[in-house]
């Protein structure tokens, strides 16, 4: 069968590789002889190591700067920790209590790594994350290069690492990252085990990879990519590899439901399966259960933009080159297309909707990415006989280079007369002093800026596309380095829970347990309990090891008191009123401190047998 086309060695008819002598003839001049830089035929040719590198800047080098941070990051260490500190490796607890908001996946790498560093910090508990976001931008890099070829690999992988929020949550600690290598491994796993020449072992790890994407995040790992799949294979009318989902599902189960019976076993089955209906219908249907309710059928797509910059906006392109070449008719390329789409329509039109649920679409949308960006502007004998024009890459990169000027003259102006304008707003003393570390980040920000735009403007105002693409690239990395090392280890003081927890510990000496108040939608007019309360304590928790009681009202705080007379209770300064009511003058003769932690400000106060302490509490 004749090839309706080639693309770096490949036909997109059959899906079959050249062979070296048809590469040779094709490319007369060798895959190595482009007009590029030596360094850019270098990274081509060493794309893996290339793309190590580059990940372990910009994953690895900077996750011990700062604390754990809320949203997520703190409530998922303070399980962690409990694990690392109990040897209890099956059943995850929250508060002594058995917690399964997610899959143990995460409790696992964190825990695995803090022992084998010698101890949990940051540093340790992000690590496995940054390591599989530098996996999955490898995976996705070979996965392109056998489809697409070498320099589309490399593109590939790069965009993929250089999304800026998967660049983002491979800096954090939350279970998203590993739930992506899962879906990414496992697809492409499967897809190389499903050509013309089927092979079974290939088809089944794949699926293996779903089953750990499953102990990530739970049965959606599976179920996602299952559908996936079936619109992939229904689409080509291949029935039988339809059927032939559901055994291999089976390897997947293999791997998940031993880990879930045994946690039943602990926590019961009834509990177990609540939660799984409720960790995964329940918000499906209604947004509101975790505060993360987003009805709008439009908030992926708006979010797209940023989340997936700064590729995102030559996405559409790349995407019309794919339909306008016939490339859409590859099998592969079906499967990148169903993968993003399938994903993206799905989680629109659930409910509940935040940005890090679709990190599992990014890898197809690098996919879809990589050769675009590889051929742009391409001509001569290195050129695909479509090879797509420069217009778009030179209209972005001007548009881009008036951005980052403009930004960057307005963040020096601002550094410039720093003090006069930091005198226009009422900030408290912890952004106070976020303004004053922020200073000289801002102003190596702003110098990134103002002299990235310039540089990026001139390839694109002398339509040199590939100078601009390598530009925009290296600009966008050296600007990631700014933020990751200067800019966010700034945003600490409003973000840490470390200061606060360390004063807590002070007050309630050999105490394990300490109070909250949270009594807005309490238990007894909800029948649950208030997410904020419910998302705050971690953060104390894991920096004072002792167990944080949520409390409803001014009899609970009583109660608490009588059970540990030496301990504290914070309350929220809008529980204030309800706990005070009628007893002003004895609440207030109790009260310690104020504590602020970003946002959130809390009353302390002692129990009633306790001697007054001086006032050394972090104040607002």
């Amino acid at each position: 069968m004749q090839c309706m086309d080639v693309y770096y060695g490949h036909c997109f008819r059959s899906g079959k590789l050249s062979s070296r002598r048809q590469m040779r003839r094709r490319w007369p001049h060798g895959v190595k002889n482009m007009n590029s830089s030596k360094f850019s035929r270098w990274a081509i040719d060493n794309r893996n190591l290339a793309l190590v590198l580059l990940g372990s800047l910009l994953y690895v080098a900077f996750i011990g700067l700062r604390d754990l941070w809320y949203p997520d990051e703190l409530d998922i260490g303070e399980v962690t920790r409990a694990m690392f500190l109990s040897g209890d490796w099956i059943s995850p607890r929250r508060m002594g209590v058995i917690w399964v908001d997610y899959p143990p996946m995460i409790y696992w790498t964190g825990t695995f790594f803090s022992h084998l560093l010698g101890d949990m910090s940051a540093f340790s508990l992000r690590l496995p994350n940054a390591l599989a976001a530098i996996g999955t931008g490898l995976v996705t890099c070979m996965a392109a290069s056998r489809w697409f070829g070498a320099r589309a690999g490399f593109w590939a992988g790069l965009a993929l690492l250089t999304f800026q929020y998967f660049l983002y949550q491979g800096n954090s600690y939350r279970p998203d990252i590993l739930f992506t290598l899962g879906i990414t491994a496992g697809l492409l796993v499967y897809a190389e085990g499903a050509g013309e020449n089927p092979r079974w072992w290939l088809r089944a790890a794949g699926f293996a990879f779903l089953g750990l994407a499953m102990l990530s995040k739970g049965p959606l790992g599976l179920l996602l990519p299952g559908l996936v799949l079936t619109l992939w294979h229904g689409t080509r009318r291949e029935w039988r590899r339809v059927l032939e989902l559901a055994p291999l599902a089976l390897v997947s189960l293999v791997i998940y439901v031993p880990w879930f019976a045994a946690t039943a076993d602990a926590m019961g089955w009834s509990n177990i399966l609540y939660e799984l209906y409720a960790q995964n219908l329940e918000r499906f249907q209604d947004g509101s259960i975790r505060g993360h309710q987003k009805p709008s059928l439009f908030y992926y797509f708006r979010s797209f933009w940023v989340d997936l910059h700064p590729w995102s906006w030559l996405l559409p392109v790349a995407a019309w080159w794919v339909v306008r070449s016939g490339r859409w008719r590859d099998s592969r390329v079906q499967l990148l297309l169903w993968w993003f789409g399938a994903f993206f329509v799905f989680l629109s039109i659930a409910e509940t909707k935040r940005q890090l649920y679709l990190l599992p679409a990014y890898p197809a949308a690098a996919l879809l990415l990589g050769p675009w960006l590889a051929s742009v502007g391409r001509t001569g004998a290195e050129a695909p006989a479509d090879a797509p024009g420069a217009l778009p890459v030179r209209i972005y990169s001007l548009i881009l280079a008036v951005v980052f000027t403009v930004l960057g003259i307005g963040l020096l102006v601002v550094v410039a007369r720093y003090t006069s304008f930091l005198a226009r707003f009422d900030l408290h003393e912890q952004w106070l002093e976020v303004a004053q570390l922020a200073r000289v980040p801002f102003a190596v920000t702003g110098i990134v800026l103002l002299l990235s735009g310039p540089w990026i403007g001139l390839a694109g105002w002398r339509n040199q596309a590939r100078a601009a693409l390598n530009r925009i690239a290296v600009a966008h990395v050296v600007l990631y380095v700014v933020l990751l090392s200067l800019v966010l280890p700034a945003m600490e003081p409003t973000k840490s829970y470390a200061p606060q927890s360390a004063w807590i510990r002070e007050q309630i000496g050999s105490e394990t347990h300490f109070g909250m108040v949270y009594p807005t939608g309490s238990k007894a007019s909800t029948g649950r309990m208030h997410p904020s309360g419910i998302a705050r304590r971690g953060g104390f928790a894991y920096h004072t090891d002792a167990m944080v009681d949520l409390l409803y009202s001014q009899e609970e705080v009583d109660s608490f008191f009588r059970e540990h007379p030496k301990s504290v209770v914070l309350i929220h300064e809008g529980s204030v009123d309800l706990v005070f009511s009628g007893r002003e003058a004895e609440w207030q003769a109790r009260v310690i401190g104020r504590l602020r932690t970003g946002a959130h400000v809390y009353v302390v106060v002692r129990g009633p047998e306790q001697e007054p302490v001086p006032d050394g509490a972090p104040v607002e």
